[in-house]
């Protein structure tokens, strides 16, 4: 999430990234998201024996996520997801979390060469972000929020990251050597009361930066009345989430099959 990209709740992972996937190498997590999957990653590589090192811009997250060091197996870093500081071929599984959006179409291949230099041969990609909303009824509210972000960003000069062209991702991880990719699509989270509030005022404060007075106006006066009518027709969804997963081409470094599923590491509420 930029500054120029109001909350949206994407950052909770109830996701099929897991499959047949042991933790007790290295695991590499580009973006802390709320930091639930974190939590999650840290249990997983406390009993396995392995390490987790995360890279996150977001100081909160990272500090309410600062007492699971104590288990040992994990380190935070905040800094920027661009460029991973590890040495070449050393990471087993690499989960990227909720970030890939904000990588520019042009940046895409370069993303994929510095996350497969980083890989061992063998190793695990997990990718799981949102695309863009579909055309159906439930996607309205989430598909004018969107649009009020692009506005926002276009009035205010500033890039907006609200999703990711799938298609030429799965391109991009194929070109650099990436094998055996997968797609899962996923429901995006149902939309609430709580997320229409903390929309709004993002996009009020964000207006009020905008020097441009009718633009202002506009989104004020006409395009969040039009994002609270398509709420409130009821049934809202967010975008479709995806998980792209992929493997380093070679001799595997580590037996990265294990007994547990997904099912068995993301717990049902």
């Amino acid at each position: 999430m930029t500054e120029y990209d109001p909350p949206n709740g994407n950052d909770t992972f109830e996701s099929p990234m897991w499959r047949g996937i042991d933790f007790s190498g290295l695991t590499v997590v580009l973006g802390a998201g709320t930091g639930r999957l974190i939590e999650l990653l840290a249990e997983q590589a406390s009993i396995s024996g392995g390490n987790i090192l995360v890279l996150s811009q977001r100081s909160d997250v990272l500090e309410a996520l600062a007492p699971l060091r104590a288990r040992g197996s994990l380190t935070l870093v905040q800094a920027r997801p661009r460029v991973v500081p590890v040495m070449d071929e050393t990471v087993d599984l690499l989960v990227f979390n909720g970030v890939l959006r904000e990588v520019p179409d042009n940046r895409l291949r370069a993303m994929f060469e510095e996350l497969m230099r980083v890989i061992v041969p063998g190793g695990q990609l997990r990718i799981s972000d949102i695309i863009e909303p579909s055309e159906a009824e439930y996607n309205r509210a989430w598909s004018e929020r969107n649009r009020i972000v692009r506005k926002l960003g276009a009035a205010l000069n500033r890039p907006t990251a609200l999703s990711v062209d799938l298609k030429r991702a799965a391109m991009a991880a194929r070109a650099v050597g990436f094998d055996d990719l997968a797609v899962s699509v996923l429901p995006g989270f149902a939309l609430t009361d709580a997320w229409l509030e903390e929309t709004t005022n993002a996009i009020r404060m964000m207006a009020g930066h905008v020097a441009d007075r009718a633009v202002r106006d506009e989104i004020l006066g006409e395009d969040i009345p039009r994002l609270v009518t398509a709420y409130r027709e009821g049934n809202q969804r967010a975008a479709e989430r995806f998980v792209l997963r992929g493997v380093k081409v070679g001799n595997l470094a580590l037996d990265m099959k294990a007994s547990f599923t997904e099912e068995d590491l993301i717990e049902e509420d």
